[in-house]
């Protein structure tokens, strides 16, 4: 497991006319798209997607982080887990929430003990001298204590994830708030998608990273207050700026580490084709094509890359665009 496989989908990279690094962009208009004609329909409407974008996560984080099936299955589950808790709690406070993580984490920690003393039986009696080794999810060669220990990492940090996008949900069904809780919700979705597309467009334009961001913050915050300035339902230029600002700054901070994660996967992988003869196409950890980078040479580990990235900052987003949305001012 390498912290660079989360952003392993697509490298951004200055070549015009590369469709793969196009992937991300795409992928993040389209959720975040989703979730707002959602927001804007319905409660149950942005329920669905957020439903959606959670089990394809789960899926994504396990896939990318070589997690076992089980491990997947525990951050889909507690992750729906906690949108029906939301919903049945009165008020839909997103702290509803705490007990169906708190109990998340009790059920990692029994899964992960059984997967322990299972890939412990599996191993050879002759070879209990040296740590054992995983036999599931592309363990092989891997300590058993290695394996567990990772896929430990791996669901809590999904179930962590999958349970931030809720509160997406709890804003829109909250109740109390001053400002107008489905626009509010609307203007932060639309703010974290815009940073997200715009700085991987700019950087795949030649921009270096560190400044594709600033710029996709930049649009982000002024499409928030246009939405404000549109005045549906009394939502305020301030109150738009403001959500879609707090969507913004946090989303574009996270691609931008998922960005120099998978350059730093890449430029990794390059370096060990070049030491086994410098044939990239014959490696058998890297397939690259416009702009892909699949690790393991699967086009699934690529498609799983492009979920991580379009999904955990939106995921990351979602606590402040709540916080924002619930106790700013009228």
């Amino acid at each position: 497991m390498s912290a660079g496989d989360l952003g392993s989908g697509v490298v951004t990279r200055s070549r015009p006319g590369s469709a793969g690094a196009l992937a991300v962009p795409g992928a993040v208009v389209l959720a975040a798209g989703l979730a707002i004609g959602a927001a804007a329909l319905a409660t149950w409407a942005l329920a669905v997607v957020v439903i959606v974008l959670q089990v394809a996560l789960a899926w994504a984080w396990g896939r990318a982080l070589r997690a076992s099936p089980g491990t997947v299955a525990l951050i889909a589950v507690w992750a729906l887990l906690g949108d029906l808790g939301l919903l049945l709690t009165d008020g839909h406070p997103f702290h509803a929430i705490v007990g169906v993580g708190g109990t998340g984490v009790a059920a990692v920690i029994v899964y992960q003990l059984g997967l322990r003393r299972a890939v412990t039986l599996r191993a050879p009696a002759a070879d209990m001298v040296r740590p054992a080794t995983s036999a599931t999810s592309g363990g092989a060669g891997v300590p058993s204590s290695e394996r567990v220990s990772a896929e430990l990492v791996t669901a809590l940090s999904g179930i962590v994830l999958g349970l931030l996008l809720t509160g997406y949900l709890a804003l829109r069904a909250g109740q109390g708030a001053e400002q107008p809780a489905d626009l509010m919700t609307i203007a932060g979705l639309l703010g974290a998608g815009i940073v997200v597309a715009v700085a991987r467009l700019v950087g795949w334009a030649g921009l270096p990273a560190a400044l594709a961001g600033p710029v996709g913050v930049a649009v982000a915050v002024a499409a928030g207050a246009g939405l404000g300035a549109l005045g549906p339902g009394g939502l305020s230029v301030v109150a738009g700026l403001t959500a879609a600002a707090a969507g913004a700054v946090t989303a574009g901070l996270v691609d931008l580490v998922l960005v120099r994660a998978s350059e730093g996967q890449a430029s990794g992988d390059q370096a060990s084709g070049d030491q086994v003869g410098g044939d990239l196409a014959g490696h058998e950890r890297l397939a690259r094509s416009d702009g892909v980078v699949r690790v393991g040479g699967s086009a699934a580990a690529a498609v799983a890359g492009a979920f991580v990235a379009t999904v955990v900052p939106l995921a990351c987003a979602a606590p402040l665009v709540y916080l924002v949305g619930r106790h700013l001012p009228g």
